[in-house]
């Protein structure tokens, strides 16, 4: 997945810098090699060499674009050489070639530090914008965590746990972004469920339901309107369709229920089968991922369920553990409303 980021910073992954770094210097290479070997006897092929040594710049630009002032100054160091070894050995003696040549290397290092700047502070507001848009996200799930206490942790927690499965799925940048803020988002629609409903600590009755029930209606239209939570929304709306179309609001089922929203779905089961509620223990997390499997193709897609199965228990446990024991958050438990009508079922109605 070139150019997945590792932060919300968008700070790369390891391997997109290393394959963006091999693409700069593929392209170092190529365009030297070509301009080394292209005759300069006949007008046609002088021609060519001219336009070869102007593509240097190329790999300075995507220097700039993916590494910012840094990786332009190292693609125009590079260049510099390169160039200076063909010019030392094809025009060593050639005053006013030389003098070209000079000037043609002052040229790529003028791009380089025009574009590095400008790809630096463009990235700079990028980055900016990201973590507002962030603050915003985390504001919104406060808003909720001061009425339904704990909500925070939960978010974060099935944000981890979809995030996981997302990657097994590769399910792309943008999918993966979307996935991200819907998760922590999913419960926004309770802002506008009633505390009578929302803070009852025994199972709810036929009209409490109902009232739940409305929630992803309310957080869609909370969230409509948020061009950078455009996306997001379908994890709100659908994180409680099911694959066979018992689901709600709309009684979505199979790949009509967008992909991220049949990722979180698992996801968010799963944490409220392994975490304690008022009316229930917790269960180990290898019985829950057994109660996941025995849902697939029922609750769940079959291919989300999949990837979940991948993922060693080992390793639900150990982000169970890096989310619990985050300093950031100050909540020790996790708590969701996920009651059903007539009594504590299996918490598959978050």
């Amino acid at each position: 997945m070139t150019g997945t980021r590792g932060s919300s910073t968008g700070e790369l992954v390891p391997t997109s810098r290393i394959r963006r770094t091999a693409v700069i210097a593929a392209l170092l290479l190529l365009v030297s090699a070509v301009h080394f070997v292209t005759p300069v006897e006949s007008l046609l092929f002088h021609g060519v060499h001219v336009v070869m040594r102007k593509l240097f710049v190329l790999p300075v630009v995507l220097g700039a674009a993916w590494f910012q002032l840094r990786g332009a100054v190292i693609a125009a160091t590079v260049a510099t050489l390169l160039f200076s070894m063909h010019a030392a050995v094809q025009w060593h003696g050639h005053t006013p070639e030389n003098i070209n040549q000079a000037g043609e290397v002052i040229s790529i290092w003028i791009v380089a530090i025009f574009a590095g700047v400008l790809f630096t502070r463009a990235r700079r507001l990028s980055d900016a914008l990201v973590a507002t848009h962030h603050g915003t996200v985390l504001a919104l799930v406060a808003a909720l965590d001061v009425r339904e206490h704990d909500t925070q942790v939960h978010s974060r927690r099935v944000q981890a746990f979809a995030l996981a499965i997302a990657g097994e799925l590769r399910l792309g940048r943008l999918n993966t972004r979307s996935l991200s803020l819907g998760a922590l988002l999913h419960d926004v629609g309770k802002i506008g469920v009633p505390d009578s409903v929302l803070l009852k600590r025994g199972p709810l009755d036929d009209g409490e339901w109902t009232m739940m029930r409305r929630h992803p209606e309310v957080g869609r239209r909370i969230l409509a309107g948020v061009p950078f939570l455009e996306r997001a929304v379908h994890v709100v709306y659908a994180h409680h369709e099911r694959f066979d179309g018992s689901g709600y609001p709309q009684g979505l089922s199979g790949e009509r229920i967008p992909i991220t929203a049949r990722v979180f779905a698992v996801a968010d089961v799963f944490d409220a089968l392994i975490s304690a509620r008022p009316y229930k223990e917790a269960i180990p997390v290898d019985d829950a991922r057994r109660i996941i499997l025995a849902n697939s193709g029922s609750h769940f897609d079959p291919t989300v369920v999949a990837a979940f199965e991948r993922i060693c228990p080992d390793r639900w446990r150990a982000i169970i553990d890096r989310i619990e024991t985050d300093e950031a958050l100050p909540f020790e438990r996790v708590h969701d409303d996920d009651r059903t009508a007539h009594g504590h079922q299996a918490p598959t109605d978050v």
